[in-house]
């Protein structure tokens, strides 16, 4: 069982390309809404004693399984941690989350690699910072010669199936190394930008396959990236009531709705007020409670199949968002906890005490090493494992790094379409250290923050001149896991040329 850092909750070989896969969809299987109560309702059983413990409080006698576990992993993305209930938000944006978490581990103090969907997911996968797997915006790729999740499942038997909504993380980008079948469900999607749809669609086959999988029983890796939080903010009118019943203006709505992301914004294409972030809030949390309602749907299935219990499930997400903290939108350039703090949950019976939290510093490099420990490929990959958040030989980390390099997608699209704007104000590398305590932003261009976390929750007081000793201490240390790194993985720079993928990359407001 997980322990270290933790404590018991109150219950509240090759690649497959399969660019011309798609999932057709068809009618909605699920409802949002409908999940959500579900969620609630599954989550007050939990707490009166029916949901996975007898009356007597003790632990039902799990059902008989594999010899190692199956692996779902979930990335919400674009959703910071504040935003969800599971995380103490005051609205009810994540009941299904608090379920899962009630029956497993809640991670407080996960950090993602970097403020945008490439990068964090290449090390999601690989287990590697950026600067390592080299899958950033000066690239836009993720190299063959990377090992990824899927790459040690598969090798270890397991089938391997993806659906992800999100066009950064294509095959054409490399993601689609080490699944069988890997499905990029924008590619579906019947307008330019309909995220829900597209989520919906990976739910619905995800679930289809994992009854073809529970029948034949075999072990199996599937991955599901959804990414209805990502901006333009559309959420349905129900759940936008449900969570915000505040009266608003239904034309600014309208506008905000459509509202691309941050080079828009930096470029003067629309302009923002106090009132408008406060909107932007209420769009957003709707979003994630409907992300929510999905992953609802998808858990609940699986223990209807009876395989939850045998399944490492891990939900977490890339990166979060800013909602106007430091005068910014969506999440680039910025390497806040707005943006850098995500959630993490993990639910094995096998593994983890159920309604446990952890205040430990977690990274999104740790989970392939965990996923690899808990799966039972320890002794296939030692130096891997031994990373593992269950390794008895593991120390907590001290510190996380987070990094950037150029933004050069933003770079040629501000040069293009804004002339009036200095693309040299925003074309430099970036790196993060963060302690549980302090954080560092390092810019190349020699500039640096440093906030306390503890008193300054909002990072509002940079403290690089006032504690220098403090700022130097950290820029040590810094420097001292610089140079530590082995050396970065060659790579060549990738041009999106899937006209599909250009389009939805479009829509997001990421390329011209």
């Amino acid at each position: 069982m997980f322990a270290a850092n933790a404590q018991a909750r109150e219950p509240v070989p090759t690649q497959t390309n399969t660019q011309d896969e798609h999932i057709r969809r068809g009618g909605r299987a699920l409802s949002a809404s409908n999940w959500r109560l579900k969620a609630i309702l599954l989550f007050l059983l939990f707490v009166l004693g029916w949901g996975g413990l007898t009356a007597c409080g003790e632990p039902r006698e799990a059902p008989p399984s594999r010899a190692r576990p199956n692996v779902v992993l979930i990335v919400l993305d674009t959703i910071r941690a504040d935003i969800l209930s599971a995380y103490g938000y005051p609205k009810p944006t994540s009941p299904s989350l608090s379920l899962v978490a009630s029956e497993g581990i809640l991670f407080h103090q996960a950090i993602t690699t970097d403020f945008w969907t490439l990068p964090a997911h290449a090390s999601l996968l690989t287990g590697e910072y950026p600067a390592v797997h080299q899958a950033t915006s000066e690239t836009n790729a993720l190299g063959e010669e990377a090992m990824t999740l899927a790459e040690y499942l598969r090798a270890a038997g397991y089938k391997t199936r993806a659906y992800v909504s999100n066009p950064w993380i294509g095959s054409e980008q490399g993601f689609g190394q080490g699944f069988d079948t890997y499905i990029e469900t924008w590619k579906s999607a019947p307008t330019a930008h309909d995220a829900y749809a597209t989520d919906s669609a990976g739910i619905e086959g995800a679930q289809a396959w994992l009854n073809e999988q529970n029948e034949r029983g075999e072990n199996f890796f599937l991955f599901l990236n959804l990414n209805s939080a990502h901006m333009p903010y559309s959420p349905d009118a129900l759940t936008l009531v449900e969570i915000s019943p505040a009266p608003r203006s239904p034309e600014r709505t309208r506008e905000l709705r459509a509202i691309k992301g941050m080079w828009a914004y930096l470029g003067g294409e629309y302009s923002l007020k106090a009132e408008d972030f406060e909107m932007l809030q209420d769009l957003y949390a709707a979003e994630v409670a409907m992300v929510d309602g999905l992953v609802g749907g998808m858990v609940e299935f699986m223990r209807e199949l009876n395989m939850l219990d045998n399944t490492l499930l891990i939900i977490t997400s890339d990166h979060g968002e800013n909602l106007g903290e430091h005068g910014m939108v969506d999440h680039l350039l910025s390497m806040y906890e707005t943006t850098m703090r995500v959630p993490l949950i993990m639910r094995l019976p096998s593994s983890f005490s159920a309604g446990s939290e952890s205040e430990e510093l977690v990274s999104l490099v740790d989970i392939v090493p965990t996923v690899l420990d808990i799966c039972g490929l320890a002794p296939q990959y030692p130096d891997i494992a031994a990373r593992s958040l269950l390794s008895p030989s593991r120390s907590p980390h001290e510190f996380v790094i987070a990094e950037n390099e150029r933004p050069l997608n933003g770079v040629n699209l501000m040069r293009e379409n804004f002339p009036d704007f200095d693309p040299a104000s925003i074309d430099h590398r970036m790196k993060m250290l963060r302690t549980l305590q302090h954080k560092l932003i390092w810019y190349d261009d020699g500039r640096v923050e440093v906030y306390d976390l503890q008193s300054d929750p909002g990072e509002l007081n940079d403290l690089s001149v006032l504690e220098p000793e403090l700022s130097s201490r950290l820029l040590s240390q810094l420097e001292a896991w610089n140079a530590a790194q082995e050396d970065p993985r060659p790579s060549q720079p990738v041009e999106i040329s899937d006209p599909e993928t250009r389009d939805q990359l479009r829509a997001l407001g990421y390329i011209d």
